[in-house]
């Protein structure tokens, strides 16, 4: 083997070893240890399905322009679309914030994630 076939092999070796690397998963994810989600199916004053709830704030820090995804599934455990919504308002440090949102049909199980946010300010007291 050459040794640009070597090197070649090396660094293919080394991508396949990081994607697989990167690609598990270990503990909790950073938004368990940042946010509590506790919600319940509920509907709308118009009568549509919704999910309702509270965002609880674990951390020192406070945060804004948070994303929720909701995941369900039909009685049959076939899969819903995905929905996503900002929460209006911001969480402070140890707070919680309430959201309720329509989905577009009622679901028997439900998912509801923290997809993204941001952290702003300093921490508590600032």
């Amino acid at each position: 083997m050459t040794t640009r076939g070597l090197a070649l092999a090396m660094m293919l070796i080394m991508l396949a070893t990081t994607g697989t690397a990167l690609a598990q998963s270990f503990g909790t994810s950073p938004d368990d240890r940042t946010f509590q989600v506790t919600w319940n199916a509920a509907t709308t004053r118009g009568g549509q399905p919704a999910i309702e709830g509270y965002v609880a704030n674990k951390t020192g820090y406070s945060y804004r322009f948070i994303v929720l995804a909701v995941d369900g599934t039909d009685a049959a455990g076939r899969p819903l679309p995905t929905t996503t919504f900002y929460v209006n308002g911001e969480v402070s440090a140890g707070d919680r914030i309430y959201f309720k949102n329509a989905v577009p049909q009622a679901g028997a199980n439900y998912r509801v994630t923290v997809r993204s946010y941001e952290r702003f300010g300093g921490g508590a007291g600032m």
